[in-house]
């Protein structure tokens, strides 16, 4: 999957924290599609963000404080997808790279 860093850089910028979270977690959710049609990707606000990923029987959870959100945000345009991805791999799911630079822009 291909994104382009000026346009993720200006969301960011001018989003709301839960709005582009809500972004974040949509591109997540395709580029894990392009791997393998059966991921899901849930977003849920409690008192913080809870982003959660489904695979059949397999599930990946990761919270993010209101704070960190914020941080990330200011931080960087793919700070937030670098942290996701991150926690992700760590919890064992597999990164396929491959197809465009979404990917690259994440974790390199």
């Amino acid at each position: 999957m291909n994104v382009s860093g000026f346009i993720r850089g200006y969301m960011s910028k001018n989003m709301t924290g839960e709005t582009f979270f809500m972004k974040v977690a949509d591109t997540i959710e395709k580029q894990l599609q392009e791997w393998d049609s059966t991921y899901h990707v849930l977003l849920l606000k409690f008192k913080d963000y809870v982003l959660i990923v489904q695979k059949g029987e397999t599930s990946y959870e990761i919270t993010i404080s209101e704070q960190e959100l914020a941080q990330h945000q200011s931080r960087s345009h793919f700070s937030l997808d670098h942290k996701i991805w991150c926690v992700l791999q760590q919890e064992g799911l597999q990164i396929v790279k491959g197809k465009g630079n979404y990917i690259d822009h994440c974790i390199s």
